[in-house]
């Protein structure tokens, strides 16, 4: 347990310092950016103690850490994780209600399927991809237009994502 926490630990000051420096620049490519470095991050990272010798995952460690994880300036980045092969949430930072739950037919309030888009990214591709949805923003209590980035967590059939919200 102890290494898990070091590793975890280790991964947050990592993530902190790459968004901190990036994050002082503007425009959607720093976005791009940031989200790719701390999801890639978080993928890697996950994969190394989360995922089990005989192939499993241990969802404790992955809710642990994505509980645990904010990034950005303001700490208003946060992390998700799905099962791409069934849209099933095994974490979310903020919507403790998601886990265990089927977001197959969640859609935004333009009729996407968020959840099969993000799987349908990474189904079947080697790294991550982006995608422009619209979700609740906490701070305005709005659903706004929001850039996602999602990348599987080697060794396994779940992704982990973030998103940053786009100005209007």
């Amino acid at each position: 347990m102890k290494r898990i926490l070091v590793a975890i630990g280790v991964i947050v000051l990592f993530l902190t310092a790459i968004s901190a420096g990036i994050c002082s620049e503007s425009g959607l490519s720093t976005d791009k950016a940031v989200l790719k470095a701390v999801v890639h991050s978080a993928a890697l990272g996950l994969g190394a103690i989360a995922v089990n010798r005989d192939g499993t995952c241990n969802t404790t460690i992955i809710r642990q850490y994505v509980d645990a994880v904010r990034f950005l300036e303001d700490s208003s980045g946060y992390f998700f994780v799905y099962d791409y092969t069934n849209n099933f949430n095994i974490a979310h930072a903020t919507l403790k209600e998601f886990p265990g739950k089927d977001k197959t037919n969640y859609q935004d309030t333009r009729g996407m399927y968020v959840a099969r888009e993000f799987a349908k990214i990474t189904k079947n591709k080697v790294g991550g991809g982006f995608l422009v949805y619209y979700w609740n923003n906490p701070e305005s209590k709005q659903e706004e237009k929001k850039l996602g980035y999602v990348e599987v967590i080697p060794g396994t059939t779940l992704y982990i994502g973030s998103g940053i919200f786009m100005e209007k």
